[in-house]
């Protein structure tokens, strides 16, 4: 267990002690990793043990350390709203691919600041990439410096990462690749590091983009809703979802994906 600290003060967020408590909520997510059974929520999307249990983890130690914090998590913390400052918890992101016994699920944790996003966490225990960004400084993995990938001509080898119902409710004309990977935060990380030009996300809610937001906004990039309008983050902090779909990219390859992915009628969000 993680030792307590004093209460924090207005934005305190101690970014060793956050990554060390996202690998100690990967190592448990590890032991249950392809030894657990996944059940459906009342909103038909999967649950399993691990996420719960990380949950709880996250936020008793949370709460020991910063006890005048507010905590919003998907599965079950939700407490003191009306903080100054809020821990946004996503245990499992990815809890399909998770409970499928694939590797790319992250755990995440958003530190958020007068309802606007500071830092944030996004640890994938199985390959054992940390991405972070504190409240001031780069974007990072693993402790090096990432950013969005850089202007360049758009050919068959470049990526977009997106929601795995593409193929039912989007055309697309994009001449590269288009993937999905099963973890919204994940997908955000690596929009970050460069490795996809960017990222398109259906039925988002605040925890699937709360720890990754900051880290985009430090690599370079950022998260609007499709029509490119703001997030509506004050409006999500009650659990709902975002009123249209979200793109995660560098504004100019953020145009790119809206030029390219077009709805087959009105999205869901």
């Amino acid at each position: 267990m993680l030792s307590p600290m004093k209460p924090s003060s207005l934005a305190t967020f101690d970014l060793e002690w956050v990554v060390a408590l996202a690998k100690e909520a990967g190592a448990i997510g590890r032991r249950y990793y392809r030894h657990t059974t996944a059940e459906r929520k009342a909103d038909h999307t999967v649950v399993t043990a691990a996420d719960r249990l990380i949950e709880n983890f996250l936020a008793t130690e949370i709460h020991r350390r910063y006890a005048a914090d507010g905590i919003l998590g998907e599965e079950s913390s939700n407490s003191q709203r009306q903080a100054d400052c809020q821990w946004i918890l996503d245990p499992i992101d990815g809890t399909s691919m998770f409970a499928a016994g694939l590797p790319i699920w992250c755990v995440s944790i958003g530190y958020m600041v007068e309802n606007e996003l500071r830092a944030g966490v996004v640890y994938l225990p199985v390959v054992d990439d940390c991405f972070a960004a504190d409240l001031t400084g780069p974007a990072t993995c693993n402790g090096q410096p990432i950013s969005v990938a850089p202007p360049a001509i758009i050919d068959e080898e470049s990526m977009i990462i997106s929601s795995a119902d593409i193929h039912r409710d989007w055309e697309s004309s994009f001449v590269g690749k288009i993937r999905g990977m099963g973890s919204c935060a994940a997908h955000g990380c690596y929009v970050a590091r460069g490795s996809a030009i960017g990222a398109l996300n259906t039925k988002t809610a605040l925890w699937d983009i709360a720890g990754v937001l900051p880290i985009l906004e430090r690599a370079g990039g950022g998260i609007t809703l499709f029509d490119g309008s703001p997030l509506p983050i004050s409006a999500m902090l009650d659990g709902s979802k975002a009123p249209q779909p979200i793109i995660m990219a560098s504004a100019p390859y953020a145009q790119i994906i809206r030029q390219a992915l077009r709805p087959k009628q009105n999205p869901a969000a």
